[in-house]
């Protein structure tokens, strides 16, 4: 029985020069065209069904679409809350390759205790962000929150992140893990799973593999994404997207890049393993901040001044793997065109950054090898399980 979500097929090929990759996708990109003749209710009811992975960022890109699209303009506190619940589930996959992912590479079980703890708060987090369910409806105007509901869960969920990840409170990671200096002291004053396997990573030289010089996508607005997405080549651009020629990388190394710890270790390390690694814990923490002191800016989700035409909305949600774009066109009351470009589909992209970073791998023995592949792999993380192919 096949994936409804799909599935990456990674082939790694030696060749005189060194490897080549060769990516394939059975990625269902053109689902979105089930909405077509549909109310923009049932659309934004329907639309988590379909997209379980990352759920909560599909829906708030697709009510985001489908309020500009109809003429709705939510008020920034719904905006504000939208974002909270994407930052709430992005943390919830961080933690789940931190938990789970991560301690099989050091040959240990996961910390399957823990992520069922992670996956009660979230959900409680949910609830309190969205009292009423109605938050990821379109034209919500008064949506209802529990700060204390809100306040309790977050911390709780820091006060595990904490015990299972860090060693130490969030903020004070953030507050003291800013240097080389600062992360390598940390990495090895502290016993978790998470720390040691950078402390490996950094020692056996491993975190440099998979260097690629940067291609992040830039800061596109709506009307110049609306033009790609309802473009001639449409199909084949949220298929095999790529801006001005180049397929481009959006993932929180290129969302922290600029952050104190991320620059040094890219200057260090270059943006390899460890820097990308380093960046899902950075945004994890970041985030969890974020939720429990309302410094999510909603601004950043909000229409760009570029006018669209009558009936064309276009939504975004920075969702845990990268920039996750809904674009909804509307006639009479019913969805005529509907289009999603999702993160994978720029990482993942045949001659993308996990292409690119695979052909820099040195040879090695197929174990060592297989575990480096790996490791790339859920450094810069799809949303979906792969099959890798070494002949």
């Amino acid at each position: 029985m096949s994936d409804p979500a799909g599935r990456l097929n990674i082939q790694l090929r030696r060749t005189p020069h060194g490897f080549a990759c060769d990516i394939a996708s059975t990625r269902p990109v053109a689902a979105s065209g089930l909405f077509r003749g549909r109310a923009p209710t049932e659309t934004a009811s329907l639309l988590p069904l379909l997209y379980s992975i990352c759920a909560k960022a599909q829906a708030s890109a697709c009510v985001g679409a489908l309020d500009h699209a109809c003429g709705m303009d939510p008020d920034p506190e719904a905006r504000r809350l939208r974002q909270s619940l994407v930052a709430a589930e992005t943390v919830r996959e961080h933690l789940w390759r931190i938990l789970l992912d991560w301690p099989l590479l050091l040959d240990e079980e996961p910390d399957r205790h823990a992520m069922i703890g992670t996956q009660s708060l979230v959900k409680r987090i949910f609830g309190a962000l969205d009292s009423d369910g109605v938050l990821l409806s379109p034209g919500c105007e008064k949506p209802t929150s529990s700060r204390s509901a809100l306040a309790e869960a977050a911390s709780a969920l820091a006060d595990l992140t904490a015990e299972r990840v860090l060693g130490l409170a969030p903020d004070a990671w953030l507050e003291r893990v800013t240097t080389l200096g600062a992360f390598d002291d940390w990495c090895r004053s502290v016993e978790t799973p998470a720390a040691r396997l950078l402390a490996d990573l950094h020692d056996s030289g491993d975190g440099r593999l998979g260097h690629t010089e940067a291609s992040p996508l830039p800061d596109l607005d709506d009307g110049t994404l609306a033009a790609e997405l309802r473009g001639p080549e449409a199909a084949a651009f949220v298929a095999r997207p790529h801006w001005r020629g180049v397929p481009r990388e959006t993932t929180p190394l290129t969302r922290y890049a600029d952050s104190a710890l991320v620059s040094a270790l890219v200057a260090d390390q270059g943006r390899g393993i460890l820097a990308r690694l380093v960046a899902q814990i950075l945004e994890t923490v970041s985030l969890l901040r974020a939720i429990r002191t309302d410094e999510l800016d909603a601004g950043s989700t909000a229409p760009s001044d570029t006018l669209l035409p009558a009936g064309v909305g276009l939504g975004r949600a920075d969702a845990a793997r990268g920039l996750l774009v809904h674009l909804a066109e509307v006639d009479r009351g019913r969805v005529a065109e509907y289009r999603i470009l999702a993160p994978t589909e720029w990482n993942f992209h045949p001659d993308g950054v996990l292409s690119s970073a695979l052909a820099t791998l040195p040879d090695a023995e197929e174990t060592l090898l297989r575990r480096r592949v790996q490791l790339l792999v859920m450094a810069i993380d799809p949303c979906v399980a792969f099959d890798l192919v070494i002949p």
